[in-house]
């Protein structure tokens, strides 16, 4: 079982951020974050870069997010560029146009 990492509710991380296993973002996290494993924003936010093997969105999002991967974001807000072999966005989910946040290689 992967070890797991959690800013809970109310609290906020600010500066960069190295996490073994996956981390759960409830929520503010404000840098560069880089995780081994998933990354899970549930109703946080997240401003800044973000580099994961996989991403499950379900809250804000501001910055730039690479997974090496997939990308899921299931609702929140989507303000950021993304980069990921696999992009799923949900119809609950609030982005601008498509061609302005997915990067290509």
């Amino acid at each position: 079982m992967s070890k797991q990492s959690i800013i809970e509710k109310n609290n906020q991380y600010k500066g960069n951020l190295k996490v073994e296993g996956d981390l759960k973002v409830l929520g503010v996290a404000e840098g560069k974050i880089e995780v081994e494993n998933c990354i899970h924003l549930e109703g946080g936010r997240i401003i800044g870069e973000v580099k994961a093997k996989c991403a499950v969105i379900n809250g804000n999002i501001d910055g730039k997010i690479e997974c090496s991967d997939f990308f899921d974001m299931e609702k929140g807000v989507l303000n950021s560029k993304v980069k990921a072999p696999k992009i799923i966005i949900s119809e609950f989910a609030d982005y601008p146009d498509l061609n302005n946040i997915i990067e290509q290689d």
